[in-house]
């Protein structure tokens, strides 16, 4: 039997590497946050969107089971997924058509609001679900992923974001960086957590650091990459891992302090997978408070893709109607 304080939220997000689910009650306790990694194959560095979708189709069945299981008591009174990466026209990725599609289904078959959102709006929510900003209706974001380095500009008002991109990558990203060291490294993809640990294991220090290329903001990232290739086998893998974290720190601080001056803005909150190392955490941290701007990086299950955001989303939208 159900009780009307047995309400949930349900939030689903099928990006290009995992699918998720959450659930929360109406006070924004989170009773599930579940994820599913899609399979890379050995030695690729990424996935199809084809080969995505298929996996979160097939993914789609293991998550009827959990909301079966894990949910049975609970009453679903409203369901928000992320339709696109962004949230402005045009935006459009296939993978989010599944958890999107799949969330119209289950909000007929529960007789209850379905919600949309995006995947950038996702991950700046469950961002900001753990961490208390002086000012949450105007700060910088910056989105840390496999496909994306993006600096936002993040104006809220009432439950519309007016979210800006105002500097970033102009070519790879931070992620597809480090995981492209991985795989040279032979290690599996995602590469993101092996890196992160050799950078924080490495005791030796860095004498000379990797060139870089920022401007007002935004970094050229691509030449990293071929400085990285000519010394990869002159040092060791905890080495050769620091430096590329090392160089990624010193861009990503070199934008957001010019950023955050321009903007007269002194909170910048992190989100995306790459956000959850543990390297970039401290380093940027640090160099950032030295500046006297805050950082506010989230927990792990938080800050790599998840559905949370999605949920607490979904909530906010029904609570307004």
């Amino acid at each position: 039997m159900t009780h009307k304080n047995n309400n949930i939220i349900l939030g689903l997000d099928t990006s290009c590497y995992t699918t998720s689910i959450a659930a929360i009650t109406l006070d924004k306790e989170v009773i599930l946050n579940e994820k599913i990694i899609l399979k890379v194959k050995k030695d690729c560095k990424g996935l199809r969107q084809s080969e995505a979708v298929f996996q979160h189709v097939n993914n789609m069945g293991e998550i009827s089971q959990i909301i079966s299981e894990k949910l049975k008591d609970y009453n679903v009174v409203g369901i928000c997924a992320s339709s696109k990466p962004r949230p402005v026209d045009n935006s459009y990725m296939p993978v989010f058509s599944v958890g999107y599609n799949f969330g119209k289904l289950l909000s007929s078959i529960n007789n209850c609001n379905f919600y949309e959102t995006s995947h950038q709006e996702n991950h700046i929510e469950a961002s900001l679900f753990n961490n208390k900003l002086e000012n949450d209706k105007r700060f910088i974001a910056v989105h840390m992923s496999g496909g994306t380095t993006e600096i936002l500009l993040v104006e809220k008002q009432e439950l519309i974001y007016d979210i800006k991109i105002i500097g970033g990558s102009l070519d790879v990203s931070f992620g597809q960086l480090i995981d492209r060291l991985g795989v040279n490294l032979n290690y599996n993809f995602p590469c993101g957590k092996y890196i992160d640990d050799n950078a924080l294991k490495c005791n030796e220090k860095i004498e000379k650091g990797l060139k870089t290329s920022v401007k007002d903001g935004y970094m050229n990232l691509s030449g990293i990459e071929n400085q990285i290739n000519k010394i990869i086998n002159n040092h060791n893998e905890e080495y050769i891992s620091k430096i590329l974290m090392d160089t990624l720190v010193r861009c990503m601080y070199k934008s957001l302090v010019y950023l955050c001056k321009k903007h007269d803005i002194n909170e910048v909150l992190f989100g995306g997978g790459v956000s959850a190392s543990k390297y970039i955490n401290k380093e940027l941290s640090n160099k950032l408070k030295k500046e006297k701007l805050k950082a506010y990086f989230t927990e792990g299950q938080y800050a790599t893709d998840n559905s949370v955001g999605c949920a607490i989303i979904g909530l906010n939208k029904m609570n307004n109607f």
